[in-house]
């Protein structure tokens, strides 16, 4: 494995806080996060339900804002940019795969994964290409007409996955992308972002609270009290 602490971070955030009101009460959400994410590196995020996993994800990717803070992309500051500038940084670098797949019930597989990058202007028999080449490689190139109410659980969170990697982002963040999958789906899953992050360079950050896949990980955080620390097993 190459070293990965001798490259520049593709992903960045320093002293974040988030903060939200329980009436005219200021509850601290995130305390502080710092954190890096290299190019290649697979990192792990656990914590208790409620502990702002999902919320530090959403600020990371830029469909929320930090009210104290810098998180930066290749570079790029996202606390600087607005939301459209946010939002070309998002289509740019990253791919977001969210609890739930939500895929378009009435779109094929094929269909779900090429959306986002119509909605980006890529010619439609580019998103097509780009789209069958991902679905083949995790192994639903034998499914592209299926509508989501034909495929598996495991087969509906796989063309997740592509879909937030058909435009090869440099970074995707997971929110929980196993946790409704079978041992045998979620080891598949796991699968493939291992090749990814090995072969592409690809750069994940994943909110898990599966236990059992965290020594497929480089590192494994934990968020408590609003901060990142290291992960101690026997805590």
């Amino acid at each position: 494995m190459n070293d990965l602490s001798q490259q520049s971070p593709v992903l960045q955030a320093t002293d974040v806080h988030k903060y939200f009101y329980q009436g005219a009460t200021q509850v601290p959400v995130l305390n502080g996060v710092d954190l890096e994410l290299s190019p290649g590196e697979r990192v792990a995020i656990i914590g208790r339900s409620g502990s702002g996993k999902s919320s530090l994800l959403h600020i990371l990717a830029g469909l929320d804002t930090a009210d104290k803070g810098r998180v930066s992309v290749v570079g790029e500051d996202m606390g600087e940019a607005n939301g459209e500038q946010r939002a070309a940084l998002r289509c740019a670098y990253m791919g977001f795969v969210y609890q739930q797949h939500h895929l378009l019930p009435e779109f094929s597989a094929l269909e779900n994964v090429a959306l986002p990058q119509r909605l980006n202007r890529v010619f439609k028999v580019d998103a097509d290409v780009a789209s069958r080449e991902i679905l083949e490689a995790v192994g639903l190139g034998h499914r592209l007409q299926h509508l989501p109410s034909a495929l598996s659980g495991g087969e509906r969170q796989r063309v997740a996955v592509a879909r937030a990697l058909a435009h090869q982002p440099r970074i995707v963040l997971a929110d929980e992308p196993t946790g409704n999958l079978d041992q045998a789906s979620a080891v598949q899953l796991m699968d493939l972002m291992v090749a990814l992050s090995e072969v592409n360079g690809t750069a994940f950050l994943v909110v898990t609270h599966d236990v059992s896949m965290l020594h497929r990980f480089h590192r494994v955080l934990t968020l408590s009290e609003g901060r990142i620390e290291p992960y101690a097993a026997d805590a």
